[in-house]
């Protein structure tokens, strides 16, 4: 283990300050196992069916009771001069009864300022209250990137193993950040026999992590994105991306000041928003989720607080990624909310400290259909690093929005006149155009045969677009954001 940790390090520091007792909240033996053999210590070990083994593995007699192992270490007289031990007490935690916690105070007493450091581990054990002042506890968290980078070197060194063309450790390290080395070192081994299918070896890697953020709740992984050339204009956008790629995955201290927190896109409900924010997953190769806030408020996955504290501690874990908050307006405002939500205002309120003080390297992708709903403290610099406004494509995109959308599903856009109908649908958003293009191709082969022209005619007149038919609501957004966010587009006269 090249990289240590923040967790480790702090298990280091304790062991300097001779803490005889240590409590270690983890699932992976096997991890700290590594950690511990990195010492020049004498490890012991104890296990309920084995009982406590010295360092040559050679059993000590009547220790295969908590009581046991504890009386012996008690029996053993203190060296504070000759050679460390570490103890390893594996299966304790569930045996904290009042013979067990009274022979743990009197091994700390015992052992306290000796060369014998005792660990416990458990998933999820919790110091009792009358060892609080004696025994202190580390919670070893999910490797980082860097950990992670460092064992999957080691993984393809190990079995001769060379990654398909474009996908390399930083790429993989950042797909399966979250989970454990033991998880890791599984989901490597799926991807074993794909070394010339880099599609087929992403999916599968991306599938790990997605069976893991579903036990979660709240979250929810995003597999498949759009590419960022799948975006018709927004140049203003794409630009402000690819400017800033690099900086989300930086190692330089001195640039960590500067890594981006987010954006916030706001705009004509339709515009792309949400699909502006998928392709931004793709053009920085980060892994993408999606904040439920409807089943953070619906109490499904407990205290609506709690839970979405432990959905943002759960992302920083998994930095550097992506986080979607979809209408933010509607899941995040602390407008009236003090009095008729307090809950809600609550969840407000730790999200903007959050979003001050996250990770660097989680980056925050929220959309808005209606921006003017949000308080000034949402949108401030700070937060989010800019704001944006997807605005009713103009003439230009509207005509590729049209070709993409042709060429998507198997037709030459030619033959339909992109031209003549980026005229004809003056006004439209980008789902509208889509779903004309739909339209037409069903009704084609609902009557067996190729779509032609008169297809896009007759698909075009049964739509009403939006901002006809919300003509008001779409004139004040606009307007509002005319001065307020910067367009995603370049502004051409139509």
């Amino acid at each position: 283990m090249n990289s240590i940790t923040q967790d480790f390090q702090d298990i280091q520091k304790q062991i300097a300050a001779h803490r005889p007792l240590i409590l270690v909240r983890t699932t992976e033996e096997d991890r700290f196992n590594d950690f511990l053999k990195q010492s020049d210590a004498e490890l012991w070990t104890w296990q309920e069916n084995t009982g406590l083994l010295e360092k040559d593995g050679k059993k000590i007699v009547d220790t295969e009771s908590a009581e046991g192992a504890l009386d012996y270490l008690l029996s053993i007289v203190p060296d504070k001069k000759g050679k460390r031990i570490f103890v390893w007490l594996k299966d304790m935690t569930p045996h904290f009864m009042p013979s067990v916690i009274r022979r743990l105070r009197d091994l700390y007493y015992s052992l306290k300022g000796g060369l014998m450091t005792v660990f416990l581990t458990s998933p999820a054990g919790e110091v009792p209250i009358e060892l609080s002042r004696e025994m202190v506890s580390i919670h070893l968290d999910v490797p980082n990137q860097a950990e992670l980078r460092d064992f999957i070197d080691k993984w393809a060194l190990e079995h001769d193993f060379q990654f398909a063309e474009g996908i390399n450790t930083d790429l993989i390290s950042g797909i399966l950040r979250g989970l454990t080395l033991s998880e890791v070192w599984h989901a490597l081994s799926r991807i074993q026999n794909l070394k010339a299918d880099s599609d087929a070896a992403l999916t599968l890697l991306k599938r790990e992590k997605q069976a893991l953020i579903q036990g979660q709740g709240t979250l929810s992984f995003v597999p498949e994105v759009p590419k960022l050339h799948e975006l018709g204009g927004l140049e203003n956008l794409k630009q402000w991306l690819l400017e800033r790629k690099e900086l989300l995955t930086t190692n330089d201290p001195e640039l960590i000041e500067i890594t981006p927190k987010g954006i916030l896109l706001m705009g004509v409900s339709g515009c792309g928003k949400s699909l502006c924010i998928k392709a931004i997953s793709s053009a920085w190769n980060l892994p993408l989720y999606r904040l439920e806030m409807i089943k953070v408020f619906s109490g499904s996955s407990g205290n609506p607080e709690q839970s979405f504290a432990d959905a943002l501690n759960l992302m920083e874990k998994m930095a550097p990624a992506l986080l979607w908050i979809d209408e933010v307006e509607m899941g995040l405002s602390a407008e009236g909310s003090a009095v008729s939500n307090p809950v809600m205002a609550r969840i407000f309120s730790y999200f903007l400290t959050w979003m001050q003080e996250k990770t660097p390297g989680l980056f925050v992708a929220a959309t808005a259909n209606r921006i003017d709903l949000l308080p000034a403290e949402m949108i401030r610099k700070g937060r989010f690093d800019q704001v944006f406004f997807v605005d009713l494509p103009q003439k230009a995109e509207r005509e590729e929005i049209f070709r993409i959308h042709l060429i998507k599903r198997g037709y030459d856009p030619e033959p339909f006149t992109p031209e003549v109908f980026s005229d004809a649908m003056a006004g439209w958003n980008g789902a509208e155009i889509e779903q004309c293009v739909i339209s037409a191709i069903t009704q084609a082969k609902m009557e067996k045969r190729q779509m032609e022209l008169k297809d896009l005619y007759a698909a075009r007149k049964e739509i009403v677009p939006l901002a006809t038919t919300m003509e008001a609501q779409v004139r004040h957004i606009r307007n509002w954001a005319f001065e307020r966010a910067v367009r995603a587009s370049i502004l051409k006269e139509e």
